[in-house]
């Protein structure tokens, strides 16, 4: 493993192998001990995070109809634990979805046919209807109508035969028989149990999503009635790029990086692509490639548009640490390169998870989940990306939201008034995210224009495939692109 010194937090040099490497500006906080391992994470309207494990704080096996969760405050730096018995569901290694209305939505996993419903409103969990199809490992989105696909998961239940189904509110799953997850394996060596695992899926209009990866094969699915799937090109040369990740960092367009060809024990890659899909054929570019190859790394997208890229190992191996990356790396589409950020303290590898939160830095935790073993990680730290910070690693001067409404209708116009005359807005959606999957984040930049009366008149998407349904936090940037503490806005 890879060894790391430095002398500060901020603007450091790292010494790694022998060669010195500036970073960015950036810090984190020192870690924060939780209950548990925070295997899942999803952020919630309070600005608060939910975060679970499985049957047990530390371990997970079986289908023991409970699970340990978490509410993690940012601000104080304090977690509350509940163990959730009344769904009978260990949600340990599900799909995951942000409701429209901002209930958090979990199916399957170790109670592979199960769906739990958390309601941050009142604190409680309730059950919804079971699957067609138990699953584990599987790929879940929010659909521009509300409801909620789901494909794949071999990890749980039978292995094979996962194909897609699809829940509205108040109505069962429905089976979209001819969403076959044939289309979307992996050609991974231990087969089907590992090749149609944690597919990367964004939601577009009229119930169709597109499915970016891991698999090479990229395709756009149907969710209307039994479905239908139309392949859509492979992402240039990458080939399958297990526990990599796919971000919409801007409109219909998918940063890619990192992954492997099988799930574990295969030397990862530090690719990189942009596939832009906004006119309905998805269009490839290759990047330049990260510093690191990674895989069980996690990405995060920044209100600017830049992602932050946490975490991960050069070879995927379950509950190790070795070859861990402990640098993250910030890509900026302005210039489609990546930057060393200052290094984290913990290993982020298997079962680690990271979120945006309301204040504009990324939430990292987790890892392991394995017992008695020396890897699990219950713990998070929160990193203050470089948009925060001066070159001098002082805070930044940042802009601030005085008003804006609590809902937003799509297609409207919003009035936004801000303490200081500010250059860009956005939306990044509130997201989930488990095993290096978080389709629900996506980042949609708005436009405005300033009022007669100095407010800000903000422009809300009238596409609900472009501005999914949802709780989204709205951010407003100064000149020198530092944003403000996002107000937390419903985009319905």
């Amino acid at each position: 493993m890879a060894q790391y010194t430095c002398d500060g937090s901020v603007g450091q040099t790292w010494v790694i192998s022998g060669l010195n490497v500036a970073t960015l500006p950036s810090k984190w906080t020192a870690p924060k001990a939780l209950s548990l391992v925070p295997v899942a994470a999803a952020a919630l309207p309070s600005g608060k995070v939910l975060v679970w494990s499985a049957y047990d704080r530390f371990t997970f096996g079986g289908d023991n109809g409970q699970t340990y969760t978490a509410l993690f405050d940012p601000v104080a730096m304090t977690s509350t634990e509940k163990l959730v018995t009344n769904t009978a569901h260990d949600m340990f290694c599900p799909g995951i979805a942000n409701l429209p209305d901002g209930r958090i939505f979990v199916n399957g996993g170790s109670s592979s046919t199960k769906t739990s419903i958390y309601d941050p409103a009142t604190a409680t969990w309730s059950v919804a209807p079971e699957m067609n199809r138990g699953r584990g490992y599987q790929g879940s989105v929010t659909l521009n109508n509300g409801g909620v696909f789901t494909v794949g998961g071999s990890w749980s239940g039978a292995i094979g035969d996962k194909d897609g189904e699809t829940w509205m509110p108040n109505n069962p799953w429905r089976l979209n028989s001819a969403i076959w997850d044939d289309y979307i394996l992996t050609g991974d060596s231990a087969g089907l149990y590992r090749s149609d695992n944690h597919a990367w899926l964004f939601a577009s209009a009229n119930g169709r999503v597109f499915h970016a990866g891991p698999s090479k094969q990229m395709n756009w699915i149907d969710t209307t009635g039994d479905g239908s799937v139309t392949p859509a090109g492979t992402r240039a040369a990458d080939g399958d790029a297990m526990n990599g990740n796919a971000v919409m960092y801007d409109i219909g367009r998918i940063l890619t990086v990192g992954g492997a060809p099988d799930y574990e024990n295969q030397t990862s890659t530090a690719n990189a692509h942009i596939i832009d899909i906004r006119s309905g054929t998805p269009v490839v570019r290759k990047l330049t490639s990260m510093a690191y190859a990674r895989a069980f790394n996690n990405s995060v997208v920044l209100p600017n548009g830049q992602v932050v890229v946490i975490g991960g190992q050069t070879v995927p191996v379950p509950f190790s640490d070795d070859g861990a990356v402990l640098t993250p790396e910030l890509w900026d589409p302005a210039t489609e390169k990546f930057q060393k950020l200052a290094a984290m303290a913990t290993p982020r590898t298997y079962h680690s998870v990271a979120l945006l939160l309301r204040d504009g830095r990324v939430l990292s935790g987790g890892g392991g989940l394995c017992g008695g073993c020396t890897t699990n990680h219950p713990n998070v730290e929160i990193l203050t990306p470089p948009y925060l910070l001066n070159a001098d690693g002082s805070a930044a001067t940042r802009p601030a939201i005085s008003s804006a409404p609590a809902d937003a209708l799509l297609g409207t116009t919003i009035s936004v008034s801000t303490n200081t005359p500010v250059s860009k807005f956005a939306l990044v959606r509130m997201s989930s995210v488990t095993h290096s999957v978080n389709n629900e984040q996506r980042r949609v930049p708005v436009t405005f224009m300033v009022g007669t009366a100095g407010e800000n008149l903000v422009k809300i998407p009238s596409d609900p495939g472009v501005a999914v349904p949802g709780y989204y936090y709205l951010f407003a940037m100064n000149a020198a692109g530092v944003p403000s503490v996002a107000k937390v806005i419903r985009v319905h």
